[in-house]
């Protein structure tokens, strides 16, 4: 014990010196200080705190304002809502920070309801999320070229030439692109946003019930023919016909398919003016809010 300490006192006393010669040697030299705690490191930040990339933002103008009573970006693959503050004078909003996806904007409005739909020809809901080393024309790259007329009209024989279950069929939309110098397989692609009604008698019908189906088809052009090659059903209800006549809901793609992708580097940029009452080109004309909650086809839950 009395070594240790002797040595302590020892190494006190060298220290002590060695700042006095430093202090002479230097008069500028600050004093030296007290020992004191050391300050502890700053946390990292977490990753959800970092600043948001541009990539990772949709911003945009909807007027005029006052037709706006609610609005949010719906993407529908992983069924995740983001409310929208929209300004109550400008009609400017900004939705930062968001995950990956494809989105789209849905409005509430005096006449019913505002919806932006996906038209883009994917091949899933998730090709936003292939990564751009992989996207070619066979995988989550578009055609190079525009639908022709005679492209159009092969599609839409495939529509309305069909025989089908319901007796009123109206496609609402028709995009896709084609390429026929392309050497793969795939030579274009398309979808058709398509409206059913069956309003004649059926099994169990109760009254004036009716079918009514808002669905997407895609098209393949193979080969020099235009063939399905899947459906996504968007909504589906068994409502009575005069309920069905009072809504008012249009379905907008301009609103719609706005992909936050991993490569993305500048905002989506929205401006959209929304009209006085639905167009009826897009959907029903009607003047209330359709409960389009009870019409989204709803995903089994997963198995334990």
């Amino acid at each position: 014990m009395r070594y240790s300490t002797v040595l302590t006192v020892t190494g006190a006393a060298l220290l002590v010196a060695s700042w006095a010669l430093l202090a002479a040697e230097n008069p500028q030299a600050p004093a030296a200080a007290a020992p004191g705690p050391v300050a502890e490191a700053q946390p990292a930040a977490k990753p959800d705190e970092a600043k948001p990339t541009p990539g990772r933002t949709i911003r945009g103008r909807l007027t005029p304002p006052e037709r706006v009573l609610e609005a949010y970006l719906w993407d529908r693959a992983s069924d995740l809502k983001v409310p929208l503050k929209v300004d109550a004078k400008t009609g400017a909003f900004e939705a930062a920070a968001l995950r990956l996806g494809t989105y789209d904007l849905v409005v509430k409005t005096p006449w019913g309801r505002l919806e932006g739909v996906d038209m883009s020809p994917k091949l899933s809901d998730y090709d936003a999320l292939i990564p751009p080393e992989y996207r070619t024309e066979d995988l989550g790259s578009p055609a190079a070229g525009a639908l022709t007329d005679d492209d159009r009209q092969a599609i839409r024989d495939i529509i309305h030439k069909v025989k089908r279950y319901e007796n009123k069929i109206r496609d609402l939309g028709l995009i896709g692109s084609a390429d026929p110098s392309y050497t793969g397989p795939v030579q274009g692609r398309a979808v058709a946003l398509v409206a059913l009604l069956m309003d004649e008698d059926f099994v169990g019908r109760k009254g004036d019930e009716i079918t009514w189906r808002i669905e997407e088809w895609y098209y393949e052009k193979k080969y020099d023919a235009w063939t399905t090659f899947r459906t996504r059903v968007l909504y589906r209800f068994r409502v009575s016909k005069a309920s069905l006549e009072t809504w008012g809901w249009q379905f907008e793609p301009s609103l719609g398919g706005f992909d936050i992708t991993e490569d993305r580097k500048e905002p989506v940029t929205v401006e959209f003016a929304i009209p006085e009452k639905p167009v009826a080109e897009k959907g029903l004309v009607g003047n209330q809010y359709p409960p389009a909650e009870k019409g989204a086809p709803k995903e089994p839950p997963p198995k334990e």
